[in-house]
């Protein structure tokens, strides 16, 4: 495998970090990856970013290299904005992005504290968005090409009703966005890392 071929290419930092949980370990095909270090970039990883992982599974450390277009500023860098492009990810497909908003969702039902559970609400309706942007035209299934790997297709072919558009459309809407979305008043939390609430929940 090429260098090139090595890259993962995402829209930012959330995406880099969702990718991880959407992925499995290279080497042991079982465990999912864990941050070791923050993101950074560099001009000396391909793509200008890398990320240390270990896999949960099987303990194997991996360096992954990504490259975030659009180039995120430091606001967007510490942001949970996924994709602010209307084109869907390249780096994790449709049933990983469904994947991740059942974990996060169901993440967010068992968090005891409201604005947490609020905030989790809203970062699983921004994964259900991208999934969103897998379906072509007024299509209620999803073409093939919406699938990365021979094992999601497996899945959409064998059951392909669980990837109706208008279930998950019925979803979303019971979900917030960015026009509804409200911060109680009060003292200001510290920024989080939003994905360090559901860590290791997720599994493709």
């Amino acid at each position: 495998m090429s260098p090139e071929e090595d890259i993962i290419y995402v829209h930012s930092v959330a995406e880099a970090y969702l990718y991880l949980k959407a992925s499995l370990c290279r080497s042991c095909r079982k465990g999912s990856l864990n941050p070791k270090a923050d993101l950074t970039k560099t001009a000396a990883a391909p793509g200008g970013w890398m990320l240390s992982t270990v896999c949960s599974e099987c303990g194997a450390a991996a360096t992954i290299h990504f490259c975030i277009n659009p180039p995120p500023t430091r606001e967007q860098a510490h942001s949970q904005e996924i994709n602010p492009t209307p084109h869907r990810s390249s780096a994790i497909d449709l049933l990983g992005w469904l994947t991740l908003f059942q974990a996060i969702i169901e993440a967010s039902q068992r968090e005891t504290d409201k604005q947490a559970a609020r905030e989790l609400a809203y970062e699983a309706a921004l994964c259900l968005d991208e999934a969103m942007k897998f379906y072509d035209g007024d299509n209620e299934l999803p073409a093939e090409d919406a699938f990365f790997n021979e094992t999601s297709r497996r899945r959409f072919r064998d059951n392909p009703q669980q990837f109706a558009r208008s279930k998950w459309r019925e979803r979303r809407l019971k979900l917030p966005d960015a026009t509804t979305r409200t911060i109680p008043a009060g003292p200001r939390r510290p920024r989080r890392r939003w994905w360090q609430f559901w860590r290791g929940s997720a599994k493709p």
